[in-house]
């Protein structure tokens, strides 16, 4: 786990990690104009050739997770990295898929 954001300066491309969340938070906003977390301080680092699941229980961030990696939907605060790079400059080697 994270503890802050970590600077790519000095890593090579291979000691990157493929993701790396680092203080995420995602919100919405709800029909009747609250606001509501979804995901706050989330810190997560995966390895490259790290195979990772995503479990819990209905509502706790699960797809709301993966949104974020994926780029489908952008972080409201924090960062989000893949493969050492923004999320938003590294969508063309994201692949999100759900399985039912």
């Amino acid at each position: 786990m994270l503890s802050a954001p970590t600077t790519n300066v000095g890593r090579t491309e291979t000691d990157l990690p493929a993701i790396e969340l680092a203080g995420a938070a995602k919100r919405f906003r709800t029909p009747t104009g609250d606001v509501y977390t979804a995901i706050q301080d989330f810190n997560l680092t995966v390895g490259r050739g790290e195979f990772v699941s995503i479990v819990g229980p209905t509502g706790c961030g699960k797809s709301t997770t993966l949104s974020l990696i994926s780029g489908l939907a952008p972080p409201s605060a924090g960062e989000v990295r893949v493969m050492g790079k923004p999320v938003a400059e590294s969508k063309a080697e994201v692949t999100y898929a759900a399985d039912f």
